[in-house]
């Protein structure tokens, strides 16, 4: 079964998959000077991917030299991504494990329902959605080079996960690196391998009376995977002909450049910091939504540390203290549960988190440096705990930025968020094996300040007749 796994593999890996980071260098007559390069919109550096799977399952309590056969499983993924620029980007990855025809597992006792290898399988596996904040080391710590045949990159991973066989899905965080092989312009081929977190409900199982969740004991798998990548959209380009014009002291090179290109500055420009106040709305599973106020509601503060990579995607690192400086003398759904105010004497709850930004106003309307309104979308993987009884677990949400420029380097902002979590980071519900469909959430809402630092710059952008 193994021989046969690694055939598919490397056959798999042998139809190659794309180098998708196509950027133009600024002065490619500038040799060894790849910092700063044209971007060509939003529609370019688009890239797909597919490849087989093996994963090791290792549930809480049990020994992870035990894992073949009894938690071997394999399976297929797909994912779509998207660079930026040359340091950063963004993947959707979606996992079906167990369910391939030609690639099975008669041993796999660790698969839920447990001790009943097969009925995993024949119910349907398990499948998974991730979201990847992709780092490519290369560019990050050295230049871009676009004849580089090798691209190592790290991310950081939130999602969810469903297991058919016991019918009950979990959150999950992960580490994991990609290595990809250029095979051509448009082919590579990669290595993908990554360690998952997830809860019992996933797995199915507890260990007697220990908890198996995403918080401080966690079931863990290893994902590993070979496949093939391919770009899909080059974008709108337009042949850019003429002499070449000073930009900032760079030189743009004359060829094809899309009418929305933007020249990317180095990496110690265009960071920001931001500074509000919230309120949160708390809504543990199990809890009416209609009696948030007040039993759920509290207040605090948040500060972020972010970086824009390019006028469309940003990433920033964004600490939250609720329930610390500002009692609710009404609040009863904040651990412990039994005496919620002591929730307020002993600290509150924090949130740590990075967010994935989406400029839309930019990316539907292109970049524009007078423009003073912007809505962003994002995404937000981070962790929470409440200091009662410190304990924590992943949080995943989703949300929307309003930003309104005052000058150059002050904006306000106003924002709104929701996020879930499991029993361990609000100590209020169990929301694991018994309940794991349902998860606690709250909503988050946000007004502050945000203030560009470091040299405040722009992107250098083309016109509409291709002259910066």
């Amino acid at each position: 079964m193994m021989n046969r796994f690694v055939t598919m593999l490397l056959l798999m890996g042998s139809v190659g998959m794309a180098h998708a980071q196509r950027f133009e260098v600024a002065d490619p007559e500038e040799k060894g000077n790849f910092n700063r390069v044209w971007t060509n919109g939003f529609w370019s550096n688009w890239y797909v991917q597919m490849d087989l799977d093996m994963t090791l399952q290792n549930p809480y309590g049990y020994n992870f030299a035990n894992v073949f056969p009894n938690g071997k499983s394999f399976g297929m993924d797909v994912a779509v991504g998207k660079w930026f620029a040359p340091q950063t980007g963004f993947r959707v990855k979606f996992n079906w494990e167990n369910k391939l025809p030609l690639l099975k597992n008669d041993h796999a006792n660790w698969l839920a329902p447990f001790d009943q290898p097969g009925v995993n399988r024949e119910k349907g596996g398990y499948i998974a959605f991730y979201g990847d904040w992709m780092v490519n080391l290369h560019n990050v710590f050295g230049t871009y080079r676009p004849d580089r045949t090798w691209n190592l990159s790290f991310y950081p991973r939130i999602g969810v996960n469903y297991n058919f066989g016991v019918s009950k899905g979990s959150l999950l965080a992960g580490l994991g690196f990609i290595n990809t092989y250029r095979l051509s312009n448009r082919w590579s081929v990669y290595l993908d391998a990554a360690y998952i977190m997830s809860g019992s409900g996933f797995v199915g199982k507890t260990k007697e009376k220990e908890g198996t969740g995403t918080g401080s004991n966690s079931n863990g798998y290893l994902s590993i995977g070979v496949g093939a990548q391919v770009e899909l959209f080059r974008g709108e380009r337009r042949e850019v002909r003429g002499e070449r014009r000073e930009v900032r002291g760079e030189r743009s090179q004359s060829g094809e450049l899309s009418l929305r290109s933007v020249m990317t500055n180095g990496v110690w420009d265009n960071w920001f910091v931001q500074a509000g106040l919230d309120m949160s709305l708390l809504n543990p599973y199990g809890c009416d939504f209609s009696k948030v106020i007040p039993k759920g509601t509290t207040f605090g503060l948040n500060v972020a540390l972010g970086k824009a990579f390019t006028p469309e995607f940003a990433v920033r690192g964004r600490v939250q203290w609720d329930n610390g400086l500002i009692p609710n003398n009404g609040l009863e759904w904040v651990a412990p549960k039994d005496d919620p105010k002591r929730n307020y004497k002993k600290g509150g709850f924090a949130t740590v988190a990075l967010d994935a930004m989406l400029n839309l106003t930019n990316v539907i309307a292109g970049y524009d440096p007078n423009k003073r309104w912007h809505t962003s979308g994002f995404v937000r993987a981070g962790l929470i705990t409440q200091f009662v009884e410190s304990s924590g677990s992943p949080l995943m949400g989703f949300g929307l930025e309003q930003t309104y420029r005052l000058s150059d380097n002050l904006s306000l902002f106003g924002a709104m968020a929701y996020q879930v979590s499991t029993s361990e980071g609000m100590g209020y519900s169990v929301t694991g094996m018994d309940v794991s469909s349902g998860s606690n959430g709250f909503f988050d809402i946000d007004f502050g300040v945000k203030v560009d630092i470091s040299p405040v710059k722009g992107w250098s952008a083309l016109t509409g007749n291709g002259v910066p």
